[in-house]
């Protein structure tokens, strides 16, 4: 516990149980750091990210072997795919009876390889003080994700001493990029007579919404973001084309398709956000910048590909990047969004889908923190909800998690958020 306490974590959630107890009755001795008693093990790993959801920072969850593993896989899934960084702690059988089919015995290293950006079993106490550090480490640097560490329960009763307690470990450096890449870009974007903006919710991840905005601005770039990315630039700017894809406006879909240019920034080409891949901007060069190598060219293929941090980026290219009218391609758009607008039946009836979400829009201030659940309601939300700043909506995007939504909302609460508002729609089936 005094290595988490050395991370700056004040709230776990978790559940007890026989392999964990150790690490429980350490927890019962600390006075820095807050336990949460969950109702399932899935619900331990959705407070923690919804701990990390809010501002970024590795959250952490407690739970025992085999089937307390086990339940723990959504949440872990979901937060891989979100990009969210979580620290996942498991108890395990001792060492002695790994392997030999014991009792809530699984094999939590293997199961949990998919899903983690990293993950280790520990089996000397004398590595643990620097697994935790690699652990906190990883899951904030480069791409956020979450870290799996399983401690068998004779390592959890095992003796340190303090002063081999490793230095605080700080993020990895972003990768370094090619400065005549992003001059190749400038010149790209400068050149282009229709180009968008397309945000990912890696710009939320890397802290850059700032400069994307102010580069859209600049420019004259109409943006899109996906479902991830909403709030990176207020969805009633000028420029915000909103979100793309299947539940789109349908103008949005008919602007990107006459793009001459795709500046890409922190987005993965989603299947819903794109569709059919050779029929997606047919017509575009690409851009892609994002702080995960994997995602170059596993879907698109850009013209330019920067495996870079993207605030770094715009850092270099917002000062290359001319100031445009665009008069032409802006009229296009404007006419395209004015023939074609999102389709919101009803939306002056309050008691009507997208008419209970204005009207809860109306009822909060700009502070006000979103939560919802996954299923139609979430488009709805998505599609009608004036969200207009980062971290401002919270929702399982890559894996489509239901019943997340309870768990993000009493999260807020532990956070001292219990001042704002959180609107919170759910299924109802």
């Amino acid at each position: 516990m005094h290595l988490l306490e050395r991370q700056g974590i004040t709230t776990i959630a978790g559940i007890p149980g026989g392999a964990a107890l150790p690490l429980y009755d350490a927890l019962s001795q600390s006075t820095v750091i807050q336990h949460v008693l969950a109702r399932h093990e899935q619900g331990a790993g959705f407070m923690a990210q919804g701990m990390a959801r809010t501002n970024g920072k590795a959250a952490v969850c407690i739970a025992s072997s085999g089937p307390g593993a086990t339940n723990l896989v959504t949440a872990i899934a979901d937060a891989k795919l979100d990009s969210i960084p979580l620290v996942c702690i498991t108890g395990q059988v001792s060492s002695s009876m790994i392997g030999t089919d014991a009792f809530q015995e699984v094999d939590t290293y293997g199961i949990s390889i998919p899903i983690t950006k990293y993950n280790h079993l520990v089996r000397d106490i004398s590595d643990l003080p620097q697994v935790i550090c690699d652990a906190f480490r990883i899951a904030e640097s480069g791409r956020p994700g979450p870290v799996w560490i399983d401690i068998p329960k004779d390592v959890q009763t095992a003796e340190i001493e303090w002063d081999l307690l490793p230095p605080m470990a700080v993020p990895d450096a972003p990768p370094a990029f090619d400065s005549k890449q992003v001059e190749q870009a400038a010149a790209m974007i400068n050149q282009a007579k229709r180009p968008i903006l397309y945000l990912g919710g890696g710009i939320i991840c890397a802290e850059a919404h700032k400069p994307a905005l102010e580069m859209a601005e600049r420019s004259n770039l109409p943006t899109t973001m996906t479902l991830m990315a909403l709030g990176a630039m207020p969805v009633e700017h000028p420029l915000s084309l909103g979100m793309l894809g299947m539940h789109a406006a349908r103008s949005t879909n008919f602007i990107l398709q006459e793009a001459d240019l795709l500046i890409v920034l922190g987005a993965r080409f989603d299947d819903r956000a794109i569709g059919k891949t050779e029929q997606f901007c047919p017509n575009a060069k690409i851009i892609h910048v994002d702080i995960d190598r994997a995602e170059l060219g596993k879907v698109k293929q850009a013209n330019i590909a920067i495996h870079a941090d993207v605030g770094q980026v715009l850092q270099q290219l917002l000062p290359m990047i001319e100031a445009q009218p665009r008069t032409e391609w802006m009229n296009t758009v404007n006419d395209l969004k004015r023939e074609f607008p999102i389709n919101m039946p009803n939306v002056a009836d309050p008691l009507s889908h997208y008419g209970l979400v204005k009207a809860a829009a109306r009822c909060v201030d700009e502070s006000a923190i979103i939560t919802t659940d996954v299923g139609q309601h979430q488009m709805w939300v998505a599609q009608a909800y004036p969200l207009s700043r980062p971290r401002q909506w919270l929702t399982s995007g890559g894996l489509g998690t239901m019943a997340l939504v309870c768990l993000l909302r009493l999260v807020l609460h532990w956070q001292s958020l219990s001042a704002r508002y959180c609107v919170s729609p759910v299924t109802v089936a």
